[in-house]
């Protein structure tokens, strides 16, 4: 049952309530009014009897000279007058008495009269069938007076759920029901309720997802800055040392250039994440541009900063310089990032092999590989099963918990799904993981 008809029916429920108790104790106030009255006449005609008896003794008892439904016996040692009595009243005491039988209602009075019982009996069968139609009357009034009520209970109770109904109207609209088509709940209350209970469930969400997102924007921008930092102490180092950091340098083959480049590599790398985050917040892609791949897969490890070799990750980048792919650079580049890292944290030490061919890029490792049984889960968030694949160390830029997230590859299948590509795990052969990128066949060239 509707709210609103709830109300009418609580609204109803008491008029009828107070009317029925109103009416039932206006009958019985008259049906006491009528019995004491027609004690009160029954009384006075046996006195009136009783002075005729006095003045003229048995002989005056006559229920013809009666009034119409009265009856009169005067019983002495010469035996019942005017008639025998009834049975039923020869054990009566002095006083009134009642009795009903059907078709009749008496109120009876004994009186001693004249050395002998002076018995009147009046049938008062119309007195009530008077109080009878009374109450006939009195409960269809009563009757008028709830459907009257219950008219007006419809307006009474439709001001009443106006407020509410307005409150689920804009909870509807602001989180409408999920399934479309699905019909509102007719209760009103239920209705409010529902939708509370939908705004609840998208504000938990929204706040669920504005962690996650705040938890990958850390995950992706942290490679990159340590790179970074990295490489400016370096140059600043070599600022200060410029001789002998050099000679070091060059020995090392890598050069102040190369680390200024890879710097720079890593501040877009850094810009081209916050993107990221921001298209997976929308929802809105980043229009596609023409990418060279290779240079796209060099950036993205350029990224990486010194990661890779503390980690004794060795990249082949085997997709030719001139192949090109229109696709989000940006997009592109979280999903390499994370698959070049995951390598350097779970694969490592092993060589990644990067190709490409008919619309796929394909990022293979020749490390210990995930058990097959893992693979379905290694893109679910937090996932931690391969961390058998991970040695234990860590070094003073990356720690532990930073290796054990599992937030990388759960943000590349993201990334991918928002830009219509397709993100999948298998075996490499003979041995290690491979993950291939699918993109649209029009997106490629």
């Amino acid at each position: 049952m509707s709210l609103r008809r709830r109300v009418m029916a609580a609204l109803v429920s008491l008029v009828a309530l107070f009317t029925l108790i109103q009416g039932g104790i206006a009958v019985l106030s008259l049906h006491e009014q009528e019995d004491e009255l027609v004690d009160e006449l029954v009384l006075a005609e046996t006195h009136r009897l009783a002075l005729r008896l006095a003045e003229s003794g048995p002989a005056a008892i006559s229920n013809s000279l009666l009034p119409e439904s009265y009856e009169a016996w005067w019983v002495g040692k010469g035996g019942s007058v005017p008639r025998p009595l009834p049975a039923e009243m020869k054990d009566l005491t002095d006083g009134p008495h009642w009795d009903s039988s059907p078709g009749a209602e008496y109120h009876i009075m004994v009186m001693p009269v004249a050395e002998g019982r002076l018995y009147v009996r009046y049938n008062a069968v119309r007195n009530e069938d008077k109080v009878r139609a009374f109450a006939v009357q009195v409960f269809a009034l009563a009757l008028v007076f709830i459907g009257l009520a219950a008219w007006i209970a419809r307006y009474v109770a439709a001001v009443l759920i106006a407020p509410l109904e307005k409150v689920a109207q804009l909870l509807d609209h602001w989180a409408p029901a999920s399934e479309p088509g699905e019909a509102p709940p007719a209760d009103e209350e239920q209705r409010v309720l529902k939708a509370f209970q939908r705004v609840q469930a998208r504000w938990e969400l929204g706040l669920a997802r504005e962690n996650e997102r705040l938890t990958d924007i850390h995950h992706e921008i942290r490679t990159p800055l340590t790179a970074l930092r990295t490489d400016l102490e370096m140059l600043q180092s070599q600022g200060l040392r410029d001789g002998d950091h050099a000679s070091s340098q060059a020995s090392r083959g890598v050069t102040p250039s190369q680390r200024l480049q890879r710097a720079l590599i890593a501040i877009d790398a850094i810009t081209g994440a916050l993107e990221s985050m921001r298209a997976l917040r929308t929802g809105q892609a980043s229009p596609a541009e023409p990418v060279l791949l290779a240079d796209c897969i060099d950036d993205a490890w350029a990224s990486l900063g010194d990661l890779p070799e503390k980690r004794a990750l060795t990249l082949s980048n085997e997709v030719g310089k001139k192949v090109v792919a229109v696709v989000d650079r940006q997009a592109l580049m979280a999903i390499l990032r994370n698959l070049f890292r995951n390598a350097a944290e779970h694969a490592a030490p092993a060589k990644l092999r990067v190709s490409y061919a008919e619309t796929q890029l394909i990022v293979a490792d020749d490390g210990p590989g995930i058990p097959e049984e893992e693979r379905a889960f290694v893109f679910d968030r937090y996932y931690r099963g391969r961390l058998a694949d991970a040695p234990a160390a860590q070094d003073a830029n990356h720690s532990a918990s930073d290796f054990e997230r599992g937030l990388g590859l759960a943000i590349a299948r993201q990334v991918a799904e928002a830009n219509g590509w397709h993100l999948s795990v298998t075996a490499a052969v003979p041995r290690g993981t491979q993950f291939s990128i699918s993109f649209k066949e029009a997106q490629a060239i």
